[in-house]
Formats: C-alpha cells, structure tokens, sequence
C-alpha cells in the first residue's frame, strides 16, 4: 500500500499540540524524521484495514425457537369485567 506525500504532510500538520511527542516516539523507534515515522505508521493502518476487509465473518444459522402459548388469566367470578 503506498501513501502519498500529500497524506504523510495533512497527518503532520494536524497532529499540533502532539507534534513533540510524536517527533520524540520517532526518534526513540529509529526513524530519521518524523515524516518516515508517520509514512510507516499510515501504511500499518492501511494493511490492518484492508485485512479486516478481507476477512468474511462466520454466518451462523439462525436457531429455530419454539413459540411459546400465552397464559389465559382465569375467568372472574364476578361477571363485571370481561
């Protein structure tokens, strides 16, 4: 999955307040420059969704349920209510 420059340059620019520390996780994990690190970051996420699309999930058959009868009240003696 390749990743453009354009995209490398909007997710550095919109990381603002976690430029830092994002620059310092980079450094720490060997990178050259943040921008390695974000290109190598992106191309992680592309590959983990495009297995999650490959994946069918497992269908399984619906369970037939017995239906159950309502209970009748019983009848009242009084012959006020119906």
């Amino acid at each position: 999955m390749l990743v453009s420059e354009e995209q490398v340059d909007v997710y550095v620019s919109n990381l603002r307040g976690r430029l830092n520390y994002e620059t310092k996780k980079a450094s720490k994990l060997g990178f050259a420059n943040i921008q390695d690190y974000v290109r190598d970051k992106l191309i992680k996420e592309a590959e983990a969704l495009e297995l999650s699309l490959r994946a069918t999930p497992s269908i399984k058959p619906a369970k037939a349920r017995p239906v159950e009868k309502k209970k009748e009240a019983p009848a009242s003696s009084c012959g006020c209510c119906p």
